[in-house]
């Protein structure tokens, strides 16, 4: 009987393709398995989702599968199923998402061949060609030559079509040929070795008791657990003896590498049992870590977002730790928010889904509350002082610095300042009472546009011409030059000049980094100045004074989340303060009122979270509504543009609640390959969401002219 296959390839193409299995082959293909496969001119990797002996319909001309790669044991059924459903979710490639879980070491590596052919040979003694044709042909009459090597070795620049057309005329032929590497899967069979801890407790008496039971029934479940880090990291190492007990695995994901320095302690008392896994292992240590894990020798694995794609099975606990951190949500090859991608892989494993934040979102604070998931273990008690100054930067920075820095210096402790701006800010604001004009749609902060002189909304587009005075007190509006990290260094250096600085910046050489980091643990450095990208890297109460130089510069960033994202700022940076009365956290700023820089200082999220969830219910923002952001992208900012007006319209006739903000061009994009245009979706309903789902996955399928993508904004 004739076998078939529906293919996937690690290509940005939302579909599967149909292949015919030879005899020679079907016994060894699988779901899961890597094969080589015709794919219009090339012969490329493909991998295996299913096989079926149903006949197509007649008209249908299929291809055979050429070899097959990897016949080693099957991918279990479930993450096969949890790999479709996130491609599906991302409206993207299976095969994207399955090339990340090939391991360490990729399978094969797929490397064409430029070989002459006996036509060509005779061709080449008859001494008829000429020029360029005759030194190619010279060249792979020795042996097989790929096209990169004679690009190098000739430098024409019509290489390309110099080959296809001796490879038309049969003079040459072009061969796929693969390389295979050495599988890193052991075989099946061998026996996890069982987690065995000393537990000194009883689950009945645990806060998070209702997390062991959830373990035990073997069912998906998710918890929030918020609280102070340290809690949670103990009740989660508590949590872990019963998770793996058996054969079962437990993943921990963390938003960055450098947040793995926080675990190591926690790693260390598992042994073995508990192993790292990034991309900044070396070869050695990632195949290391990878045979270790496959083999069941390991089934605590933290690190970051690679470790969804480890095909093992049965997974009983995900963590997502610092649930809070925006980059779960980056645009990496392929793109996908890790957060949703472990609840996917969650409930196709029957897994307890562990969400953990000090200062969770507030949409997700509200809904795991009327749901009955919150576990709150709540904050230790800050004893440190607490200091508000309003004075202009520079004033203080000339008048207060070396009075509020002198003593602490004298006593040989260190002092941390949190500037979270490198560059000048893009909107208007007033220097009294710290206005800043807001879009009368949106009631998001507008981009100050210089070269025009406009206001613009980020979310709608909508622009307005630029506003003078402040319609509160009346005053000049100005544009918000925001003194950043470089001005800092500069007056500080001044003003203590026999002191060593680091400053703790993106952007920075990392060996550079990594130095200032040793000297600081060491106390060599006591001045320490950083934006966002200081916070993960540096100790918790490592420092005796903490100085956040005017966080309401994120306030005005364009987004509903900007208060939210300046209470975490704040709260992860008092967070470096050391919890004793001698410490101090000053807060230079002209807004000490808004409640977001108030009860960051006091790491207060309860108070924070009850203002913020009054604000958002009054504009309807999440959770009071679902808000979804889609991008169309491709090369052509005509056919994205046309396309997104064809969305629209589409959208409006099928969803007439639907609100619409938008579309408009994604700024600076212009000047870039990819063109985008971005549309905004509010849903008063999330149970209209599934329907709208489905909707964009067929609009993604009859609309190959531009590349859609869609997230969902908590």
């Amino acid at each position: 009987m004739t076998a078939y296959c529906h293919l996937t390839f690690p290509l940005p193409v939302n579909q599967t393709f149909l292949y015919r299995l030879p005899d020679e082959l079907k016994n060894r293909v699988r779901p899961g398995t890597v094969v080589i496969a015709p794919l219009g001119s090339r012969k490329i990797k493909g991998y295996v989702l299913e096989v079926t002996d149903s006949v197509p319909g007649s008209g249908f001309q299929l291809k055979d599968v050429c070899e097959v790669l990897e016949s080693g044991p099957a991918l279990p059924p479930e993450f096969l199923n949890f790999i479709q459903k996130l491609a599906l979710r991302n409206l993207s490639s299976p095969g994207l998402f399955l090339e990340q879980a090939e391991g360490p070491v990729r399978l094969a590596e797929i490397k064409p061949q430029v070989i002459i052919t006996s036509k060509g040979k005779e061709e080449l003694q008859s001494g008829e060609l000429k020029g360029k044709n005759r030194e190619l042909l010279d060249l792979v009459s020795q042996r097989a030559l790929s096209p990169v090597f004679l690009k190098k070795k000739l430098k024409w620049r019509d290489l390309n079509a110099k080959l296809k057309s001796l490879e038309q005329a049969g003079l040459i032929e072009i061969k796929q040929k693969a390389r295979k590497a050495k599988s890193l899967a052991l075989p099946p069979g061998q026996a996890p070795r069982q987690l065995s801890l000393p537990v000194g407790f009883l689950a009945e008496d645990s806060p998070v008791s209702s997390i062991f039971q959830a373990l035990q029934a073997m069912k998906f479940q998710r918890f929030l657990l918020a609280g102070e880090a340290q809690k949670r990291q103990e009740e989660i190492f508590k949590i872990i003896s019963q998770a793996v007990d058996g054969e079962g695995y437990v993943f921990i994901l963390l938003p960055e590498i450098e947040q793995t320095k926080r675990w190591l302690s926690y790693a260390s008392r598992l042994g073995s049992t508990a192993v790292f896994y990034h991309s900044r292992l070396s070869g050695k240590k990632r195949s290391e870590a990878w045979e270790s894990i496959i083999s069941g020798k390991s089934r605590v694995v933290i690190g970051t977002r690679a470790i969804l794609f480890l095909p093992v099975k049965p997974v009983r606990l995900i963590v997502v730790d610092e649930v809070q951190n925006e980059l779960y949500d980056l645009a990496e090859n392929p793109p996908f928010d890790v957060r949703e991608g472990a609840q996917i892989r969650a409930k196709e494993e029957g897994a307890v889904l562990l969400l953990t934040s000090s200062c969770p979102p507030v949409s997700l604070y509200y809904h795991s509350a009327g749901s009955g998931e919150l576990i709150d273990l709540g904050q230790t008690d800050r004893c440190y002082t607490r200091q508000f100054s309003r004075q202009d930067l520079s004033h203080w920075l000339q008048e207060e610095l070396k009075v509020e820095a002198g003593p602490v210096l004298q006593a040989g402790r260190q002092i941390f300042f949190f500037i979270n701006r490198k560059g000048y800010a893009g909107y208007l604001v007033c220097p009294g009472c710290g206005y800043v004009p807001r879009c009368p749609a949106c009631q998001i902060p507008l981009i100050f546009d210089k070269k025009k002189g406009e206001l613009v909304c980020r979310y709608c587009g909508q622009s307005m011409s630029r506003q003078e005075t402040c319609p509160g007190c009346g005053r000049q509006l100005k544009a918000g030059r925001i003194k950043g990290s470089q001005f800092l260094v500069e007056r500080i250096k001044k003003a203590l000049p026999d002191l060593n600085l680091a400053l703790l910046e993106e952007g920075e050489e990392k060996s550079k980094i990594e130095g200032y980091l040793k000297k600081i643990k060491s106390g060599k450095i006591q001045l320490v100045i950083g934006t966002e990208y200081a916070l993960p890297r540096l100790s918790p109460g490592s420092f005796s004074l903490v100085v956040v130089i005017e966080p309401e510069i994120g306030l005005n960033l364009p987004d509903f989340k900007a208060s939210e994202q300046t209470f975490i700022r704040l709260f992860k940076a008092s967070e470096l303060l050391a919890n004793r009365p001698s410490s101090k956290l000053m807060v230079i700023t002209s807004m000490p009122d808004q409640p977001s820089i108030k009860y960051g200082a006091q790491a207060d999220y309860p108070s924070f979270y009850r203002e913020e969830l009054e604000y958002r219910q009054l504009l309807k923002y999440p959770p009071f509504s679902l808000l979804v952001s889609l991008t169309l992208s491709g090369h052509n900012l005509r056919r994205v543009a046309g396309a997104s007006r064809q969305l629209g319209e589409e959208l409006n006739e099928r969803f007439p609640a639907l609100e619409i903000i938008g579309p408009k061009v994604k700024p600076r994009l212009w000047k870039k390959v990819q063109k985008e245009v971005k549309l905004y979706l509010r849903l008063a309903e999330s149970k209209e969401f599934f329907a709208l789902s489905q909707f964009l996955e067929d609009f993604s399928h009859q609309h190959s002219q531009a590349r859609l993508s869609y997230r969902i904004l908590l």
